[in-house]
């Protein structure tokens, strides 16, 4: 038998180590559900791409799962970062696409600029496109279940807040804000979208709006005041220097609310070690909260 040398016998056996990973890499991609498109119409809306993966048989105990992509409009990838996580559950995947061309403000429901511009065409509104979208796919995949669940990460955290609040839909059954970049804090001397003033907010949206299993996660690394994509308005900054400090001030802000208004609170706070401004970092503490049951 040929003696091989020591460093070719270790470079053999990196090679076959890498080729393993890769192929083992391979594998479990393949075990991932196909991701599926559609192109979905809504009043005077623009159309809307909307990207889903759906389990291996749908019955009677499957769920849905909204997943909103923040500014940098990349629903597929969010969709991408889900799979490892709802590959072996009973769920269907949901990630809607806003253009930064035909949607430039979806972070407030298209109801103001982030400068804080009121919008007055409320035919551009979004509040219902969620619960619309909802019935759509319930019908189309034949979902029995009546709730959903929601997530949202940058933009899209700032999108589902404000829909929890403004639209307060009562089938959303748990839903997950991670690093916005700032927050429609229930602050009646503040105009939209930084507070409510203006809004027609009552005592009983309040009460459903706390009453609902919503967690608040921040990573603790999402501390940069300059980032391209934070708003740097005044109205931002006065609610903290950073995506970290704006959204532990915001959870506080409704714990105080909350038991000013003798409500009951159901909301999680976590914060994510390590992590900076990533949808990657926040996904698996997200759905270590959105799947456990499931």
């Amino acid at each position: 038998m040929e003696n091989v040398p020591l460093m070719d016998q270790e470079n053999n056996m990196r090679t076959k180590i890498f080729l393993l990973i890769i192929l083992s890499i391979s594998t479990i991609n393949l075990t991932y559900a196909e991701v599926k498109s559609t192109i979905f119409s809504y009043g005077n809306l623009p159309d809307i791409e909307v990207f889903y993966t759906t389990p291996a048989e749908i019955n009677e105990k499957t769920k849905i799962l909204f997943i909103m992509h923040g500014a940098s409009r990349n629903a597929d990838e969010y969709l991408a970062a889900w799979q490892p996580h709802v590959a072996d559950r009973n769920v269907v995947a949901i990630a809607p696409r806003f253009t930064k061309e035909l949607f430039p403000y979806y972070v407030t429901l298209m109801r103001a600029t982030t400068e804080g511009q009121l919008v007055q065409d409320q035919s551009q509104y979004l509040d219902s496109i969620i619960p619309t979208l909802f019935d759509v796919f319930k019908e189309k995949l034949n979902i029995h279940s009546n709730v959903y669940r929601i997530y949202g990460h940058s933009g899209g955290s700032q999108f589902v807040h404000r829909f929890l609040l403004l639209h307060g839909d009562s089938r959303i059954d748990k839903a997950v804000m991670a690093n916005a970049g700032f927050y429609t804090f229930l602050d009646p001397e503040i105009p939209y979208p930084f507070g409510i003033k203006g809004l027609d907010i009552n005592d009983l949206q309040l009460q459903r709006f706390f009453w609902q299993k919503n967690a608040i996660l921040l990573g603790d690394q999402d501390i940069d005041a300059q980032h391209s994509s934070l708003n740097k308005t005044k109205e931002a900054k006065k609610q903290g220097k950073h995506r970290f400090e704006r959204g532990t001030n915001y959870f506080f802000d409704l714990v105080r609310l909350a038991e000013s208004k003798e409500l009951a609170f159901r909301w999680r706070y976590e914060v994510v070690k390590g992590v900076e401004h990533s949808n990657q970092g926040m996904t698996p503490a997200a759905a270590k909260f959105l799947l456990e049951d499931l």
